[in-house]
């Protein structure tokens, strides 16, 4: 299935250039002062850094309204005398680059089907100060899946009508006195999420709104469901993202 690249011209200046502070920010904590003293006039890591940020951004694909899709692995190609002056930064690069891509990706509610992977590879065909990006999805298809976190911890929700209370007869069983037996139940169908109240005695509220008893209300990514004492958020997640 083919994805129409996403348009993210619009980021404003302001966002662009935090980006870019934090990516230093983060660099200049992992790496201290190394940087401007190994990389004078040749590559620098702020480089890389930034190329994997544009090419999060330009490769996104809007699958739905709410689910944007972003490659997971980056090969990075150096040429011989930088990659030497890279590899010589050790594994801290990697982790630093890596940490910042997954805030960059958090920040901006983009998803991924796996963990992030950047590997450098040392090309003899280029000229020192050049680089070569590439990025792939590592997953040819996509299974996108319904889950509630609470409290830290993932739940699926699987296809059909699951129900939400502190009673063992629900579908997801929750330790909280303040939720009816059965409290809420979320309908699921694979694409399309809603919401309804069991009728339950404290209420059920979404984005801070009440929901109607036994009334079904559409549910988007990344919706805040309040219950009893315990706060939800329903997400639609690919399906390697599930576990956490």
């Amino acid at each position: 299935m083919a994805f129409a690249p996403l348009n993210l011209t619009n980021n404003t200046n302001g966002q662009i250039l935090g980006f870019f502070d934090s990516f230093e920010k983060g660099l200049e904590r992992t790496i201290n002062r190394a940087f401007s003293k190994t990389f004078k006039s040749e590559l620098q890591p702020i480089e890389i850094a930034s190329r994997i940020k544009n090419e999060i951004d330009s490769r996104a694909s809007v699958i739905s309204r709410d689910r944007i899709l972003v490659p997971n692995s980056f090969e990075v190609r150096l040429s011989s005398p930088d990659f030497k002056r890279m590899q010589s930064l050790g594994r801290a690069l990697i982790t630093e680059l890596t940490d910042l891509a997954n805030a960059h990706i958090a920040k901006q509610k983009f998803q991924t089907t796996g963990e992030i992977l950047i590997s450098l590879v040392e090309d003899s065909t280029l000229a020192i100060g050049q680089l070569v990006l590439r990025s792939i999805n590592k997953s040819t298809s996509v299974e996108w899946v319904a889950v509630l976190d609470i409290a830290g911890q993932r739940h699926t929700i699987g296809v059909g009508q699951t129900s939400v209370g502190r009673d063992a007869s629900a579908g997801l069983q929750i330790n909280d006195a303040n939720l009816s037996r059965q409290h809420f139940e979320i309908m699921w169908d694979g694409k399309l999420a809603g919401l309804r109240d069991l009728g339950s005695t404290n209420g059920t509220r979404l984005e801070g709104q009440a929901v109607a008893p036994n009334k079904v209300v559409a549910i988007a990514n990344e919706s805040q469901i309040v219950a009893g004492r315990s706060q939800f958020v329903f997400r639609v997640v690919a399906k390697s993202a599930v576990a956490r």
